[in-house]
């Protein structure tokens, strides 16, 4: 889509649901989406306050407070226009998608002179990986390997230790009296000797795991995984003998 203005920059992250939608969805219904965001100056990227923001062919509305942000609750899955304006700026207007139960967060720049748009990027992630920072480690660039739901459908494993192979420092060794299990290229003991390599400490669903056993669970669960060398996984996650993160769309407990 083309117009007046310039890009807007769209993010998907987890909903928190209040005890009644959560009844709700309980009962049937499920709970509607939330649209939230940020109004900034184009030019300044400074927070426009009292811009009224709202989504066409709806009674959804808003103004935005002293720092730009605005919300827009009960909104259903579905595609909208989102409409922006406000005094001394141009009116602008993009298409939005929300997906079901989504919390779409988005960021609005308005311009007081008339300029291209960009076509609309829309950036969808994994609720399930937001919300446990996964996407925040990526990008902050720890020495990991990061496996996300689109990789792993892409690799079409027969098993969860098929995920890793081919990963770079990973080796799977297959068979054996307990099953397939994966291990990290070095040795950090002298009782790795005998060992393909030094087996790494598992989070599950960031709790501490001492299954062993990758193929207990089925590939299908897994949401994400992260895979650390020895000594580069941050804070809680760090080990000596590496560390593999497995993130699973129902946690498990």
């Amino acid at each position: 889509m083309r117009g007046l203005a310039v890009a807007l920059a769209v993010a998907l992250t987890m909903v928190a649901w209040p005890p009644e939608e959560a009844e709700a969805q309980r009962g049937g219904r499920p709970p509607d989406g939330v649209v939230t965001g940020l109004v900034v100056d184009a030019d300044t990227q400074r927070p426009l306050e009292g811009a009224e923001v709202g989504l066409a062919g709806t009674e959804l509305r808003a103004v935005t407070d002293d720092e730009g942000r605005f919300r827009l609750a009960g909104v259903a899955g579905g595609s909208y226009t989102l409409w922006a304006r406000r005094l001394g700026y141009l009116e602008r207007s993009d298409s939005l998608r929300v997906p079901p139960r989504a919390l779409v967060d988005v960021t609005v720049a308005m311009s007081t002179d008339p300029i291209e748009l960009e076509e609309l990027v829309v950036v969808v992630r994994s609720p399930v990986l937001a919300r446990h920072g996964f996407y925040t480690r990526q990008e902050q660039g720890y020495g990991g390997h990061f496996i996300d739901r689109a990789e792993i459908e892409r690799r079409r494993p027969q098993s969860v230790t098929d995920i890793f192979k081919n990963v770079p420092g990973v080796r799977v060794v297959y068979g054996g009296i307990y099953g397939s299990k994966v291990f990290i290229n070095q040795r950090v003991t002298f009782d790795d000797a005998n060992l393909p390599g030094c087996e790494p400490l598992l989070w599950l669903d960031g709790i501490r795991s001492t299954m062993t056993i990758y193929d207990l669970m089925r590939a299908e669960e897994i949401e994400g995984i992260e895979i650390y060398a020895g000594g580069s996984a941050p804070g809680k996650f760090n080990h000596l003998c590496g560390t593999v993160v497995i993130w699973t769309r129902v946690p498990i407990r």
